[in-house]
């Protein structure tokens, strides 16, 4: 007597699922941007305070400060996608998380999808030294800067480069020697060569501060395929920043509203640069433009989800989504090369509150300039109508640092 032949169950054909490597409102926004799309998402909260814990979007995976061990992380992540199957798409939010993933491309890319950006490409993309080598060979406009850890090259250098002068880490998140504030700003040629005598340069440039600040910078955001091309682009203006003049976007519009012929150079001199890299990936490439000639000046490349992401989203491009697709073969054909966006301002509510606070010299004074801007936003960081709890939980935060300090003022 034959037995029954057995039936094999069917290959699961859904489409993988997303995990999102958390922190902050970047990882809230790529959360929001692919959930909204209809992709199934994971959550890995890597900062102890998260507030994508709060959205009602994706499945939380709490790790709170685990992810700094890679001992840790690279086995967990792998184990994790091999629960879920289907070789998920993993996106990160930081520098730290987008070199991680690529150092281990040779062991992750067996259970899930990510930017094909080899490690070193990638190394010499988010730091600035590396970066403006490229630039260099790209023949995009780059600050006078330096990177060394000699005492007498940095004397040398001053000398033809007059002050003051902008010290930065390397890349955000990068282990650097303390003390050291990033965007550190010292007047005088003097006030640099003491700063290195007392704490050397190890992973910092130093580049000579050029006029810009806030409404001068400019962003390029977008996305290259595997093959580098430009898929498409769009423009964005940080009209404040925290700190201000030199950090991030506090109260910005996309698209910048600076004119037609002045985003057309915008996205010349991207994608001169991109031609001359290997990146795949979404991409927030920063630029000054200087006050007195009009030049751009390239400043930074972030080679993954941006601060800004959901304000890019909120006015009609969801790069997260146009990113899962691309690396999932989903890919449509009728993609916008510079898509016409739904204009839009967008603030952090309390960054830009301790931005004017430190630019103004009241209190009632900034309030008011805050609160005028405020009213002509149409996206605000955290807050969604659709995923309402982490605005909550990030309004409640505000008014518990507004009472303290007015209590302390008061």
């Amino acid at each position: 007597m034959t037995s029954a032949p057995s039936i094999q169950p069917a290959p699961d054909t859904s489409p993988p699922p997303a995990i999102v490597l958390c922190q902050n409102v970047t990882g809230l926004a790529t959360v929001r941007a692919l959930a909204q799309a209809g992709v199934e998402v994971h959550c890995f909260l890597l900062g102890e305070n998260e507030v994508t814990r709060f959205s009602r979007y994706g499945k939380k995976v709490p790790l709170y400060g685990r992810h700094r061990d890679p001992q840790f992380l690279l086995p967990f992540l792998i184990d994790y996608c091999a629960t879920l199957g289907r070789r998920p798409v993993v996106f990160p939010s930081s520098d730290r998380m987008a070199l991680f993933l690529a150092s281990h491309a040779d062991r992750l890319r067996a259970c899930c999808t990510f930017s094909s950006t080899a490690y070193d490409d990638l190394a010499n993309l988010v730091s600035k030294d590396g970066l403006y080598r490229l630039a260099a060979a790209a023949g995009a406009n780059t600050i006078p800067h330096i990177v060394t850890q000699d005492p007498g090259a940095v004397a040398a250098w001053s000398l033809a480069q007059p002050g003051p002068y902008l010290l930065k880490p390397f890349y955000d998140s990068i282990d650097v020697e303390r003390p050291f504030e990033k965007n550190t700003v010292l007047a005088t040629r003097e006030d640099l060569l003491d700063y290195v005598a007392r704490h050397g340069l190890c992973s910092v440039i130093v580049q000579r501060m050029i006029m810009g600040g806030d409404g001068n910078i400019f962003d390029c955001y977008g996305y290259c395929d595997a093959d580098g091309r430009v898929l498409t682009m769009a423009s964005h203006r940080r009209l404040r920043q925290n700190p201000p003049n030199f950090g991030t976007t506090c109260f910005g519009e996309i698209p910048a509203n600076f004119g037609a012929a002045a985003e057309q150079q915008l996205f010349r001199n991207t994608e001169q640069l991109l031609a001359k890299v290997r990146y795949h990936g979404i991409f927030g490439i920063e630029w000054l433009h200087e006050r007195t000639t009009g030049r751009l000046f390239l400043i930074d490349f972030n080679a993954r989800p941006f601060t800004t992401i959901g304000h890019l989203h909120a006015c009609g491009l969801n790069l997260p989504a146009l990113a899962y697709e691309e690396l999932t073969g989903r890919l449509g054909a009728s993609i916008e090369r510079a898509p016409v966006l739904r204009h839009m301002l967008w603030m952090d509510l309390m960054r830009d509150m301790i931005t004017l606070n430190e630019v103004e010299n009241n209190l009632l004074t900034a309030f008011v300039v805050w609160f005028v801007s405020l009213c002509r936003c149409r996206s605000v960081a955290y807050v969604s109508w659709r995923d309402p709890s982490p605005g909550i939980a990030r309004i409640f935060a505000i008014g518990k640092k507004l009472t303290t300090y007015l209590g302390k003022k008061l």
